[in-house]
């Protein structure tokens, strides 16, 4: 007899909460936050016209963010969601930018911040590639110069101003700040909102092209606190160092070690053969991992082995890892690891309750326009670092991996004062 469910809504943001939204486009990576006043801030958002779009309604991915946007933001306190506060982009590649432009035409951002901008030769020479997107990207930029100018600024590394809550009035949300931790090759240095060059000219002058920094290692990287909670997402970040033969192309390592312990962290390069390295894992020491995934290599194998902590033999961390968007390609490569993973598709959303102290994760169907949380793997997947998922769903037979889990006690500040001492 086939098993039965009980749907139950998404329940709506409300004031003091934090909402980190994880947003299964199909094509790329998004993330929706909306700070405990209700401030918006969007980074990134990928378009692929060469990826078939799997949710409901099949159109551009930055239209269907913006309805997506529209709809989780309607209970804000002062109004339904018709502009955003920022638009952050992470790197230039289309999986991260494409459909930005398209966002910004319907919610207008006061800030675009970029890694760049106009020529990327500063801090660090990587131009960008002389491709399509890229113009594209450039052309709206320039756009936004020209008619909305002072809208576009470059990353200021180091610092936990630029982004900053805009609804809040003095003093409140004290515990709120969002750093950037690294971008153009910089890495904050923990002091401070001092930042050091980790990649420079100097570095690579004498070098091959074949092993210059490319777009990825100059992703932004941010931390996000709240109470004692912490969040950390990092773009493309990776840690090839082709085996070693170029230390210094890790740039994974460091930017994490800045970061330290944190609750829940976004796998760098959605989890790529080339990014997550052990140093990833063991710095940042997260209860939780989500994996932008959206390509049949998304995530490595040995990568979500790792995120996991799926190793022979006992006393090792578990972990939740979710993803928003493995394929079916992908499942099969990684059927070994899908049973210990608590979702491989769905909007995956982190809900910091007022305060910080606690916080829950919420998985969305992606095939149904009320974005309803519903049942986790029909097969039976268990949630692996204690608390139980509380699982719903009017499960049809195309209904995703999707659940509740938590709620959880915000832990990762405890765990590096106890690591620092």
């Amino acid at each position: 007899m086939a098993q039965q469910y009980f749907h139950t809504p998404f329940p709506p943001w409300t004031t003091g909460t934090l909402d980190i939204h994880h947003i299964d486009t199909g094509c790329g990576s998004c993330t929706f936050i909306l700070g405990p006043d209700g401030t918006t801030i969007l980074i990134d958002c990928g378009e692929d016209d060469s990826v078939k779009h799997s949710a409901a309604g099949a159109t551009r991915a930055g239209h269907r963010v913006v309805h997506y946007i529209k709809r989780h933001g309607a209970n804000r306190t002062n109004g339904a969601i018709s502009a955003l506060d920022y638009i952050i982009a992470t790197h230039v590649h289309p999986d991260h930018v494409s459909g930005l432009r398209d966002v910004d035409e319907i919610l207008p951002a006061a800030k675009v911040i970029d890694r760049g901008y106009p020529d990327y030769k500063e801090p660090v020479n990587v131009p960008l590639l002389p491709l399509p997107f890229a113009k594209d990207y450039i052309a709206w930029l320039d756009e936004l110069q020209q008619t909305r100018p002072g809208t576009v600024e470059t990353i200021d590394v180091g610092s936990d101003s630029q982004i900053r809550l805009t609804n809040a009035v003095r003093g409140e949300y004290p515990t709120f700040s969002m750093r950037t931790i690294a971008g153009n090759g910089c890495v904050w240095t923990g002091v401070e909102t001092k930042s050091v060059q980790y990649l420079s000219d100097e570095t690579y002058d004498a070098v091959e092209d074949h092993v210059r920094p490319d777009e990825n290692k100059c992703s932004m990287a941010f931390l996000l606190s709240y109470g004692n909670f912490r969040y950390y997402t990092g773009g493309d970040l990776t840690f090839d160092t082709h085996d070693g033969r170029h230390p210094w192309l890790d740039i994974e390592t460091p930017v994490a070690q800045a970061a330290g312990c944190v609750d829940v962290a976004v796998a760098n390069h959605h989890g790529y053969f080339d990014a997550c390295g052990p140093l990833f894992v063991e710095h940042l020491d997260a209860d939780a991992y989500i994996i932008p995934a959206w390509h049949d290599t998304h995530p490595g194998m040995a990568q979500l082995q790792r995120l996991l902590g799926d190793w022979p033999g006992g006393g090792h961390k578990k972990t939740k890892v979710f993803a928003t968007g493995m394929t079916a390609t992908s499942n099969r490569i990684n059927e070994r690891f899908l049973r210990g993973m608590a979702s491989t598709r769905g909007h995956i959303v982190v809900r910091v309750d007022p305060g910080g102290d606690s916080y829950r994760i919420f998985v969305l169907d992606v095939e149904n326009d009320d974005q309803d949380v519903l049942d986790t793997n029909p097969s039976g997947l268990s949630d692996l670092a204690g608390g139980e998922a509380a699982c719903h769903g009017s499960c049809n037979s195309h209904d995703s991996l999707i659940g509740q889990y938590g709620p959880y006690l915000s832990k990762s500040k405890q765990r590096l004062a106890e690591k620092e001492g």
